[in-house]
């Protein structure tokens, strides 16, 4: 006999939703009548809610039995709001997206090499021939010396002195470090990605 009264209950139940708004009483009753929380739960997200959620309500509803889920979930209809929906799965973070943390303007240390060579030999021997037979080697000095500060200035002036240094902290929480020779475009706090090993605007 009571199996069949919780049969007749459930069966009657969507018809009793639609009759009328569902109140604190009809959930005591149906606990009270052996339904079980998640087909009480199912009969409060499908009724016209007409709880009443106050602090005398609410211990009501405990004192007959309701569970602490029940409740919360009744909580949740009040005014008519609709049953929570669950929550939707987040898209993944973009593990090559970052922000730029800072950026750095390094000086590059000044080049003494295949520059300063040259122009000290092609000096001393633009030197020799100036200098005549009894100042050449005062000429070929010279014309060295003279050679091979300009050819110091043009290797300089050929490679820029300067360089960048991007700091990007990344969406992952790891952080890491780019360089490059021309001025960035970016400032502190711009997105970023990084794409084939270079960093791009977002």
């Amino acid at each position: 006999m009571k199996h069949l009264l919780r049969l007749l209950l459930l069966l009657f139940l969507p018809l009793y939703a639609f009759a009328a708004p569902m109140t604190n009483e009809d959930v005591i009753k149906m606990v009270k009548g052996g339904l079980g929380e998640a087909t009480v739960i199912q009969a409060i997200d499908g009724a016209e809610p007409g709880f009443d959620t106050s602090a005398d309500g609410l211990v009501k509803l405990k004192q007959g039995g309701a569970s602490d889920a029940v409740i919360q979930r009744i909580m949740g209809r009040k005014s008519g709001a609709p049953a929570a929906k669950p929550a939707t799965a987040k898209a993944p973070a973009c593990a090559d997206c970052g922000t730029v943390t800072g950026i750095r303007e390094i000086e590059k240390p000044r080049k003494y090499g295949a520059g300063t060579a040259a122009g000290a030999a092609i000096g001393g021997v633009l030197g020799y021939a100036v200098g005549g037979r009894s100042h050449r080697t005062a000429g070929t000095v010279v014309g060295a010396a003279g050679g091979a500060v300009a050819g110091n200035v043009l290797e300089n002036k050929a490679a820029d002195n300067k360089t960048f240094e991007i700091g990007v902290r990344f969406d992952d929480g790891s952080s890491r470090s780019f360089h490059q020779d021309s001025h960035p475009s970016w400032k502190q706090g711009s997105r970023v990605r990084l794409v084939n090993g270079a960093l791009t605007s977002l």
